[in-house]
């Protein structure tokens, strides 16, 4: 038995996330084609451009050459208390600054994809209840299904009781 893949973003791969670029449509975007995608209802991302990434990633990297070199000098001097200052320095600058450019590089692959369908970056997400709610009123793109819609707070046509309504809210 095979365990479900996971992704970043908390819980169980998902098969889509949803989004709005600058109109009113809700697309479907795979992971693969996310990016940095847009502020997600079930999180925060302060970073949604490349070419914020690419100021934030300059900005970070003076202090991540420089760390280590103090880092260094510390242990030469045999000075703990720098070294181990710099050491928590080095950890967290060049950690953001190799983070950072994962982020680019997935940036990249993911707009190679979303330019090869068409799509465009996704700037505002939705929850999977909106997305639903648009993929039923114009069907066709994707299908109805808890697997697509894993975070939708109502009930899928297949676990509702028989004459139970429409099946929104508890």
């Amino acid at each position: 038995m095979t365990e479900p893949q996971t992704s970043i973003r908390r819980g169980p791969r998902r098969e889509y996330f949803y989004a709005t670029a600058m109109d009113d449509v809700i697309r479907a975007y795979k992971p693969e084609e996310w990016g940095l995608g847009g502020n997600l209802p079930s999180g925060n991302y302060t970073t949604r451009s490349p070419i914020g990434l690419v100021v934030v990633m300059v900005l970070l990297t003076v202090p991540a050459i420089l760390a280590p070199v103090m880092m260094v000098l510390g242990a030469v001097s045999l000075n703990l208390g720098i070294f181990l200052l710099f050491l928590v320095c080095t950890v967290l600058f060049t950690g953001g600054w190799f983070v950072g450019l994962g982020s680019l590089r997935s940036e990249s692959k993911a707009r190679k994809l979303r330019r090869a369908k068409g799509l465009p970056k996704p700037r505002y997400g939705v929850t999977d209840d909106q997305a639903r709610r648009w993929f039923e009123a114009h069907p066709g793109t994707v299908d109805i299904t808890r697997e697509n819609f894993p975070a939708s707070t109502y009930a899928f046509p297949v676990e509702r009781p028989k004459g139970s309504g429409d099946g929104i809210g508890f």
